[in-house]
């Protein structure tokens, strides 16, 4: 290697270094913002606007928060039964 780039390459890592530790510093100030307000949300009671999907029961709990029941469905997707659709047909 050279002389210039023997000086020159631990001086780019020095100042690399040196620039990594200055906003390492910078960043890890005391100067938190002052914490937020919390959001408080209306309390509304609101009823669904369509009524929900066959085999779903929709109710109400004392609380007034409207509770959905999902009713069971019938997709028959089922990875056991792939096996039973193929065919080989060599």
């Amino acid at each position: 290697m050279s002389r210039t780039l023997k000086l020159v390459l631990p001086l780019v890592v020095l100042v690399a270094v040196g620039v990594y530790l200055a906003g390492s510093i910078a960043g890890a100030s005391d100067n938190d913002p002052p914490p937020r307000e919390p959001v408080v949300l209306p309390s509304e009671t609101v009823s669904p606007s369509s009524p929900g999907s066959p085999g779903a029961s929709s109710s109400t709990d004392p609380s007034g928060v409207p509770v959905v029941t999902p009713g069971p469905v019938d997709d028959d997707d089922d990875d056991d039964d792939d096996r039973d659709d193929r065919h080989d047909d060599d």
